[in-house]
């Protein structure tokens, strides 16, 4: 029987401990990231890690380094690890088509390259038009510009996923217990891969917030109203429209609310899972009318001086 882990996980240095005690336990780990021809050399310690980041595009760079080193340890003993993420490799082959000098009507439309041409062409072109609008002061606009995107960006979301569970399914013979890394938002793959896997293998899922949760000792929503309303696309829950508008204008707040810097390694107890859980938390509770007020009055300013404001106006 092989048995394969879901493991659902944020990129943040908190995590590591929790996500490395699920990956000694499996004899493969797949990574959410293309593959980079230099990453065998980097887990055999013939490359350094920093070096290696160097060459790649990280949001977070810290957790990056934290990771590798641990899978650097986990390969040296004798853990097979791939980086498995065919929606992102094709990205980046599609960039380097065109850096050669071809063109879009050059790509083969019949390819998995051309759907993610379309996929990313239609999500950077709306999210294009929403930068635009939320430069403006047209709430209503606003909130209709995000809607837009959130669509488009679940079906990129449900292309990726799917991409990803087959690539999986066809590299099953790597070891009878697979850990699979996967950002917190890609509940799909757990469905794609629910459909396709074969008869002798079991799916199995690990939630990482939850434990983070769980040793906080408190209770919350795991998702904020941004990530809601992108589930409720990609699982096709209808929602009334009052609904999507009060997720997109809660949206707007939490993100300026909450933290994106990486917090330092130093700081214990989950700081960016009690952040995540606090900002939702505040902005659940805005009205429309409360996130329109809001919005404008803190649109330009800070995080720090953007929950300044929202204090202030909380206690009036």
């Amino acid at each position: 029987m092989t048995a394969l882990t879901i493991c659902y996980s944020t990129h943040r240095p908190e995590t590591l401990g929790l996500t490395a005690r699920i990956m000694q336990t499996h004899d493969c780990i797949f990574l959410e990231e293309p593959t980079h021809p230099e990453f065998q050399g980097m887990l055999a310690g013939r490359i350094d890690p920093e070096v290696h980041m160097m060459e790649l595009d990280l949001g977070y760079p810290v957790f990056a380094l934290k990771q590798y080193r641990l899978l650097q340890l986990l390969s040296q003993a004798g853990k097979q690890i791939e980086q498995v993420e065919p929606y992102l490799e094709h990205l980046v082959a599609i960039q380097e088509f065109f850096a050669d000098g071809n063109s879009p009507a050059d790509l083969d439309r019949s390819s998995e390259q051309y759907l993610v041409y379309c996929s990313e062409k239609e999500v950077t072109g709306l999210l294009i038009d929403y930068y635009k609008v939320v430069k403006g002061d047209d709430f209503c606009t606003i909130l209709k510009k995000m809607q837009e995107f959130a669509i488009a960006d679940a079906a990129r979301f449900l292309l990726r996923d799917s991409l990803r569970a087959r690539e999986i399914v066809n590299r099953l013979q790597c070891g009878n217990h697979i850990y699979i890394e996967s950002g917190s938002i890609h509940l799909a793959l757990y469905k794609y891969l629910k459909e396709i896997i074969p008869d002798n293998c079991s799916l199995h899922v690990a939630f990482i917030e939850r434990e983070a949760m769980r040793y906080l000792g408190v209770t919350g929503n795991m998702f904020s109203p941004g990530d809601e309303l992108t589930l409720s696309y990609i699982f096709g829950k209808k929602q009334r429209q009052d609904r999507q508008d009060l997720l997109c204008a809660q949206a707007l707040i939490y993100s300026k609310l909450v933290r994106k810097d990486e917090i330092r390694p130093s700081d214990i107890g989950y700081p960016h899972t009690r952040n995540d859980l606090e900002t939702t938390k505040i902005v659940r509770q805005l009205s429309i009318t409360d996130c329109r007020e809001l919005f404008y009055r803190i649109r330009s300013h800070s995080i720090e001086d953007s929950w300044s404001i929202l204090r202030k106006s909380t206690k009036n």
